[in-house]
C-alpha cells in the first residue's frame, strides 16, 4: 500500500495490506503490486465507491487493474482515489486484492464498494473466487440489456461486464467525455484522475479511425484506460443515465449561483478574489475537443498539461486558481 508521505491514516488489521515507507518505494522500479491511494475512504458524509476490475493472467504480458472510482455528486465530481496495477498476479489472487479494496472503500451504509469486473476471460475466474471462496459482501454490476424495450426487461441475471464490440464505443465514448468535458467554472473535468501510469496510458491511446477504434500504440499497454473506463460507465449508470446527465447538473448549479452572486453584487464564495479569478465572464465557453494528429495519421485522443489536467490543443492554462484544480499529490 503507497501513500503519501505525513498521512495519518492507518488501514485496520486484517486487509492483508502492509504499509510502505518512502524508502522502500524509492528501491521499486514501479508501482506494480502496490495500492496507490489518492484519497482515504471518507468514514462520513454521502458516498460511494466503484472498482472497475481489468483482468489478466498474471505472466508479465497484460496487467490486473483495479480502478477505484468516488461517485460524484452535485457538489463535486467523480474522482479516481485509489489504484492497483500487478502483471504478476494470477486470475484467482487477484480476487483476494478486489476482496480487500472493496471492503476497505465502503459507503454511508458500510456497504463494500460495487465490482464490476471485465468477465470476458479471466475475470470470470476472478469473480467465481469471490462469490465461492470470498463471499464478498458487496454488490456487483448486473448485465443490462440497453436495446431492451421495456424498462423491467433491462437488467439480466448475469453479474460483471463485458467488452465486446458493440459496448466498447460506449466505454470510450463516455471515458472521452469525461475526461474532456471542462467546467467553465471550476475548471475541473468530469472525472479527476491522478494516476500517473493511467495519464501514461492514455498518451499512447489514439486511433486512426473512429473513437471506437482507439487502442494503445505497438509495445503500450490500456489496461488501467479500460478498468478506469468501466469504472467510469458503471459510476455513470448508477447516478441515473436516464436523467439529466450529472456533468449538466452541476455545470446548470455553477451558472445558477454565478447569477445569483451578479444579481447580488456580491462576490462569488464570499472571496472578491476568488470572484474575480473564477468567474464564468473570463471564459464561459465549454473547452474544445481538439485533438492533436500524429505524423503517422494516427490521432491523440488525450493531451495533458503539467499538472495532469486535461489540455486540448486550444486551452492555455490560465493565472488563476480554477484553470488547473488539482490539490498537489506526493
Amino acid at each position: 500500500m503507497a501513500e503519501r508521505p505525513g498521512d495519518s491514516f492507518s488501514i485496520p488489521p486484517g486487509y492483508g495490506f502492509a504499509r510502505l515507507g518512502l524508502q522502500s518505494l524509492k528501491l521499486r522500479a514501479n508501482a506494480f503490486d502496490t495500492l496507490q491511494i489518492f484519497e482515504h475512504p471518507r468514514k462520513r458524509g454521502p458516498r460511494r465507491y466503484i472498482i472497475g476490475a481489468d483482468v489478466s493472467d498474471g505472466v508479465g504480458q497484460d496487467r490486473s487493474v483495479a480502478a477505484v472510482h468516488r461517485m460524484g455528486t452535485i457538489e463535486e465530481p467523480e474522482e479516481q482515489v485509489a489504484l492497483y496495477v500487478s502483471d504478476t498476479v494470477t486470475p484467482s489472487g487477484f480476487a483476494f486484492v478486489l476482496d480487500a479494496i472493496g471492503r476497505l472503500y465502503t459507503d454511508g451504509d458500510q456497504m463494500a464498494a460495487l465490482l464490476a469486473i471485465e468477465c470476458n476471460n479471466h475475470g470470470l475466474s476472478t469473480q467465481d473466487t469471490l462469490q465461492l471462496h470470498l463471499a464478498y459482501p458487496g454488490p456487483y454490476y448486473v448485465w443490462e440489456y440497453l436495446d431492451a424495450g421495456k424498462a423491467a426487461d433491462r437488467y439480466s441475471k448475469k453479474i460483471g461486464w463485458v467488452t465486446n464490440s458493440r459496448t466498447r464505443p460506449m466505454l470510450l465514448d463516455k471515458l472521452y467525455h469525461s475526461l474532456t468535458n471542462i467546467d467553465p467554472t471550476t475548471g475541473q473535468t468530469d472525472l479527476l484522475v491522478h494516476a500517473a501510469i493511467l495519464r501514461e496510458e492514455l498518451a499512447d491511446f489514439a486511433t486512426d479511425t473512429t473513437l471506437a477504434e482507439a487502442q494503445a500504440q505497438r509495445g503500450a499497454h490500456d489496461d488501467v484506460v479500460m478498468a478506469t473506463a468501466i469504472a467510469h460507465y458503471v459510476t455513470w449508470r448508477l447516478q441515473g443515465g436516464e436523467q439529466e446527465p450529472l456533468d449538466a447538473r452541476r455545470a446548470r448549479r455553477h451558472q445558477e449561483q454565478a447569477a445569483r452572486v451578479a444579481s447580488a453584487g456580491s462576490a462569488w464564495r464570499g472571496s472578491p478574489r476568488r470572484a474575480s479569478r473564477c468567474s464564468p465572464t473570463r471564459d464561459a465557453r465549454p473547452a474544445t475537443r481538439s485533438p492533436s494528429s500524429r505524423s503517422d495519421g494516427t490521432v491523440r485522443l488525450f493531451v495533458f498539461g503539467p499538472k495532469g489536467q486535461h489540455m486540448d490543443d486550444g486551452l492555455t492554462q490560465g493565472d488563476g486558481p480554477c484553470q488547473w484544480n488539482w490539490p498537489p499529490r506526493v
